[in-house]
């Protein structure tokens, strides 16, 4: 049996879905399948892969609109046609619709995975397509139970699978000391909230015995670096940027908060169970809930409850004992989605 396997990815750059894609190749050129991954619009790589892997990008830049879409397209069929492979995966909703409509054309067999979160508002043109296009493809990769049930009752196809983000391997760093630190991961985005974990950080910590890191940058930086200093709170609440070692605060950090109220799979909030941490979240519509058992190793709190999220913030806060207790099963969560178990439920999806 042919084992050329395709990814088929915007591009490589930095964020949670190329992270997984990268960890997913890997996989397979250690199970001996050649790979290959095409990039739609950008070559540049911002995740180490196996020397094995070959990536493949367009020359030309891309100009977006219809005529963008239709180089994308020209492009992406004249790399399947040259690779043949067995089956290849499109990763990326909006990019999706052009990978099956590709794979019709060259006649390859073509599976796609859905990223976000499943209330996420695309335009009704997007939407349409994808209720044309969609049932297609051989098959459709969910990241929850949740988004299987929606894409289901969507009809967008008939063999729908869902199958959480990998974890990466952790180093042991024993020598990394603990800190009274609460640690929050993410594109300083509306969506992230990070403005409503500033305040309830700093109610919560009304002894003032505890420090808030925010890893990330985006569009928000200005705003909460002016709420920041408002409130006077420069000494206690650090916006740390982009961090490429995000596992030396993990190790610091004694708690992970994650206010976000739009999520497809979270890996830092993934992550952070199994570097492990105690963790606390609001319940946004998919994600925590299939990753945190509310009370066992952490918070689940209502979207919107601040005041719930405060009082279980500042219960983590105070109680040492709870915060061992959060983390003593974490090895089982390392082991259900351990990299190699879930990549080989990808592989075996697009090769049955």
């Amino acid at each position: 049996m042919d084992k050329t396997v395709c990814l088929v990815t915007p591009s490589m750059q930095k964020g949670g879905m190329e992270r997984v894609l990268s960890i997913f190749a890997n996989y397979l050129v250690k199970q001996g399948t050649r790979v290959y991954i095409i990039c739609l619009i950008s070559a540049e790589t911002a995740y180490e892969l196996d020397s094995r892997v070959q990536v493949i990008a367009p020359r030309t830049k891309y100009r977006g609109g219809i005529s963008g879409k239709l180089q994308v397209l020209l492009f992406l069929c004249k790399q399947l046609r040259l690779i043949s492979p067995a089956s290849f995966l499109s990763f990326s909703e909006v990019f999706n619709p052009l990978s099956i409509i590709a794979a019709r054309i060259t006649g390859n067999k073509c599976y796609i995975s859905n990223r976000s979160s499943p209330d996420r508002l695309y335009s009704y043109a997007n939407r349409a397509i994808a209720k044309k296009v969609y049932p297609l493809a051989a098959g459709l990769i969910v990241q929850t139970d949740l988004s299987k049930r929606d894409a289901i009752n969507k009809k967008l196809n008939k063999n729908v699978v869902a199958i959480p983000n990998p974890l990466k391997d952790f180093e042991e760093r024993d020598e990394i000391e603990k800190e009274n630190i609460v640690i929050s991961v993410g594109r300083l985005v509306s969506s992230k909230h990070f403005d409503e974990l500033i305040d309830i950080f700093v109610k919560a910590d009304d002894k003032c015995e505890w420090k808030l890191f925010i890893l990330g940058d985006g569009p928000e930086k200005d705003n909460l670096e002016l709420k920041i200093a408002e409130m006077g709170v420069q000494n206690r609440i650090h916006l740390k940027g982009i961090i490429d070692d995000i596992d030396q605060y993990l190790y610091r950090a004694k708690i992970f908060a994650f206010t976000s109220k739009s999520e497809g799979f979270p890996n830092v909030l993934s992550e952070a169970i199994a570097a492990p941490l105690p963790v606390i979240a609001y319940d946004c519509i998919a994600g925590p809930s299939e990753m945190i058992n509310d009370g066992k190793n952490g918070f689940l709190i209502e979207q919107d409850n601040q005041l719930l999220f405060e009082q279980k913030l500042r219960l983590l806060m105070q109680s040492p004992l709870l915060r061992e207790e959060c983390v003593s099963d974490f090895n089982n969560y390392r082991q259900r989605l351990s990299k190699d178990k879930i990549c080989k439920a990808y592989l075996d999806f697009i090769l049955d």
